[in-house]
């Protein structure tokens, strides 16, 4: 495949991506395989939660490089420190101690601060493409759409995963993570004017071998199916009035709960050669339509091995 065969008009597609924690480092994979294949940087870029830090950083280097920078973060020690402990372990210990928020807000802004270190922007204004960043007001249960200012009180909001860290406030308002309200905001792509958006979504997940035996492990799995099946309903609603193509790496509950490097990097790469294979096979056919893409990662590594 010529990059010339994938690349289309890119400069009129927005990029939404969204949420997942510690499954970020799977929307990492697809994006280098998107750059390396040739395709043209998006018009807009669109986040949600662990989305909104990755997206933050395409949007400053719009490029195969700055997939590369996306990379080196997630695979940093201050990525570790955040993503290392298991969400819902960790907030039925604050549970037992009556304890809002399970780490301090320090954690996160330090990957924050390494991510803007990295790109030289601490502004949306700054950004070579455009960025929205969700949040959730939690007080009025209604998301927040962030596109100027600073950067890192923005992507901490976005971030406040609700029970681990705690709320930011900005202007005297409390947010919380933007995936409460939308974790893969599709609609506001299209609220914004974007008539073919491509997503990247972290909640799909293929049938278990076995029932979930703990609390967490159950919980894990009716989050990942309760969010992967709003986005497929907000698919189906809209895929007839822009078009929607949607990547959906597919994950087991546990994805990314070890946060070693050699863990890390391995699911990276299963989810760039996965990536890879389908706009090889699909080419400029992937654009055509509005369609949803599982990717199958031990398929690739399998292949690749």
């Amino acid at each position: 495949m010529g990059r010339g065969d994938i690349a289309g008009d890119g400069r009129k597609r927005t990029w939404v991506l969204g949420g997942g924690g510690a499954r970020g480092a799977a929307q990492v994979g697809a994006l280098l395989a998107l750059f390396e294949a040739g395709l043209e940087p998006p018009s807009r870029l669109i986040g949600a939660s662990v989305g909104a830090l990755n997206g933050a950083t395409i949007a400053g280097y719009p490029s195969l490089a700055g997939a590369g920078m996306l990379r080196e973060l997630w695979l940093s020690p201050q990525a570790r420190d955040v993503f290392r402990a298991h969400p819902l372990g960790v907030v039925l210990s604050r549970l037992r101690s009556g304890s809002v928020a399970a780490l301090p807000a320090a954690n996160v802004r330090r990957l924050l601060e390494r991510a803007v270190q990295l790109i030289g922007i601490d502004t949306f204004e700054g950004l070579q493409v455009p960025l929205q960043v969700v949040a959730t007001d939690i007080g009025a249960g209604r998301p927040r759409v962030f596109s100027q200012g600073p950067l890192i009180p923005a992507l901490q909001a976005s971030t406040a995963i609700p029970g681990i860290f705690p709320a930011v406030e900005i202007e005297g308002t409390p947010y919380l993570d933007g995936g409460i309200v939308d974790n893969m905001p599709i609609s506001l792509a299209l609220e914004l004017g974007s008539r073919e958006v491509l997503g990247i979504e972290l909640m799909a997940g293929g049938e278990l071998e076995r029932h979930p035996r703990s609390w967490s492990d159950l919980m894990a799995r009716t989050l990942q199916l309760t969010l992967h099946h709003r986005v497929l309903a907000d698919f189906e609603r809209l895929r007839h009035r822009a078009r929607v193509v949607l990547l959906c790496p597919v994950l087991p509950p546990s994805a990314g709960a070890d946060m070693r490097r050699e863990p890390v990097e391995t699911l990276i790469e299963a989810t760039r050669l996965a990536t890879g294979r389908l706009l090889a096979a699909q080419g400029r056919r992937l654009f055509r339509q509005s369609s949803i893409h599982y990717l199958n990662l031990e398929t690739a590594k399998s292949a690749a091995s």
